[in-house]
């Protein structure tokens, strides 16, 4: 019984921390397409105020991934959820269009040059 407790107290931790990743995910998401709006709209100082924003929300969401991830390299069992999963592809998604977004308004900025 009591192996239970501790077990349900990992992954009520775990679902704190999933949330946690997917909410910071979520935040730079949208921060990552403020940014590529305000390029496509010739507002570059707010496209990269928003850039920067969305890193330091990556950077969060990542912090928690991490910590995770070493509390189980030093052999502390943490148990199999779907959210952590579904967390952790909703991180490396945000990155990937993070750095998509990054391109692109490099492009606009070479686009509004040439005008």
């Amino acid at each position: 019984m009591e192996n239970e407790n501790l077990e349900n107290i990992a992954r009520d931790d775990l679902a704190l921390v999933s949330m946690g990743v997917i909410l910071h995910a979520g935040n730079a998401r949208e921060l990552v397409f403020e940014a590529v709006n305000a390029a496509a709209g010739g507002d570059f100082i707010r496209a990269d105020e928003r850039i920067i924003t969305a890193n330091q929300e990556f950077v969060e969401a990542h912090r928690a991934q991490t910590e995770t991830l070493q509390k189980e390299a030093e052999g502390i069992e943490i148990p199999y959820s779907a959210l952590f999963g579904h967390a952790q592809d909703t991180l490396m998604t945000v990155k990937s269009e993070y750095s998509l977004v990054k391109e692109i308004i490099k492009l606009y900025k070479r686009l509004d040059e040439k005008k």
